[in-house]
């Protein structure tokens, strides 16, 4: 029969003899069972047997206090950034629909984690620590004004991802992400998009960026000209945009030549932010003949806005940050500085909506799955309802010559 197991650390048989280079003290060891069932060995000194047992379960206790959980990898004292290797490690493994992350994706996770996690003020915190409101919004505080609003937002998600990881791994308690507000940029700080220069040549990067605007017709002629000539590969990419209202994201790594069916004229676009933003969209004969003569030209096989460049890498991933960077020497030719690659989707949305389409419509082809998101997309403050007219209840007069009685 095997001998019963002491509860978790409680102190099995102690021994004492000499302290091998202190004269005059005791040594005391022992061996307890940590959180995680394994078996450790753990010593303490005193002037006395009964003075070195008191240290040596003193110790026991602080480590009991200082563990919260966790498994082999993750533990309340697992510092930030190795929880972030190990949150990285697990993006790696998972799964949706079947198939593996997008690399692109998990090459924005890891940049995030290395511009915004490694190095930072939470990074050396164990997670018990970093699991803080106030620490959290400090962070992101900084980042915002570094960074901008955009990466604080993103860092946050990552953040988030980390630490629900770390509860459910048993880590933490709780995650606190869920109470942590996002802040702006400080006003004229560097991630502040606003410019404040009265007289600037709008050549500040970005500060210029209007993100609730729209292009204007002539606007959106002057872009995809100026797409169709410039020096990198982005005329068909913005012909795209313009005619499906698809994320950035989704057109460059999302789109294979196996979901565009030119006899039917649609492609499928596969996001994953929700399950609606894998859909099915119609495209225009117009786009139809540019994607047949890019395929012609450059092959059929991989992303349909993969690498052209290199014969050996055609339909790989293309690096978004570069495609981004032309685009906006796009629209500085096209004289739309304030445009950035959003503009494109909320292009669509505006004149779908000056249209007359309905919300639903409005929202399968941006791929939201709630109207009402759509509706704050477009500026919606009161959406149109025929209830106030059909929805209106007789007065108590009035009942028999409703109910036909």
């Amino acid at each position: 029969m095997a001998r019963p197991t002491n509860p978790k650390y409680t102190l099995g048989k102690i021994s004492f003899k000499q302290h091998p280079t202190r004269e005059k003290e005791i040594q005391a060891r022992g061996y307890y069972v940590d959180g995680n069932l394994v078996r450790r060995e753990i010593t303490a000194r005193g002037k006395s047997e009964a003075g070195a047992e008191r240290e040596l379960k003193k110790k026991v206790g602080k480590e009991r206090d200082r563990f919260r959980g966790g498994d082999s990898l993750l533990s309340s004292e697992t510092r930030l950034a190795r929880a972030a290797e190990v949150w990285l490690d697990w993006k790696r493994r998972e799964k949706k629909r079947g198939k593996p992350l997008a690399s692109q994706t998990l090459k924005d996770y890891e940049g995030y984690v290395a511009r915004s996690i490694q190095g930072s003020a939470l990074a050396n915190l164990p997670l018990a620590e970093a699991n803080s409101i106030g620490r959290i919004e400090a962070w992101l505080e900084r980042i915002a004004d570094e960074r901008g609003e955009t990466a604080a937002r993103q860092s946050k998600k990552v953040l988030s991802g980390i630490l629900g990881l770390a509860e459910r791994r048993g880590a933490i308690p709780a995650s606190v992400i869920s109470r942590v507000q996002t802040p702006g940029a400080k006003p004229g700080s560097t991630g502040d998009r606003r410019c404040v220069t009265d007289d600037c040549d709008f050549d500040c990067g970005k500060r210029h960026l209007d993100t609730r605007r729209a292009f204007t017709v002539d606007e959106a002629v002057a872009v995809q000209a100026a797409a169709d000539g410039a020096k990198a590969d982005i005329g068909d990419l913005a012909a795209f945009l313009f005619g499906t209202g698809v994320r950035i994201a989704e057109a460059l790594h999302n789109t294979e030549w196996a979901d565009v069916d030119f006899d039917a004229r649609t492609v499928r676009v596969r996001g994953t932010k929700t399950a609606q933003a894998d859909r099915i969209l119609v495209i225009s004969e117009g786009l139809v003949d540019r994607l047949a003569e890019r395929a012609s030209k450059y092959g059929d096989r991989g992303l349909v806005f993969g690498v052209t460049y290199f014969h050996s890498k055609v339909g790989e991933p293309r690096d978004r940050n570069n495609v981004s960077k032309a685009l906006r020497r796009v629209f500085a030719s096209a004289d739309v500085r304030w445009a950035g690659t959003h503009t494109f989707r909320r292009t669509v949305a505006t004149w779908l909506d000056q249209d007359g389409a309905p919300l639903a419509e409005i929202a399968n082809q941006l791929g939201h799955a709630d109207t009402n998101v759509t509706a704050g997309y477009l500026g919606r403050t009161t959406q149109p309802t025929r209830a106030a007219d059909v929805m209106v209840l007789p007065r108590p007069g009035d009942l028999r010559l409703v109910s036909g009685e």
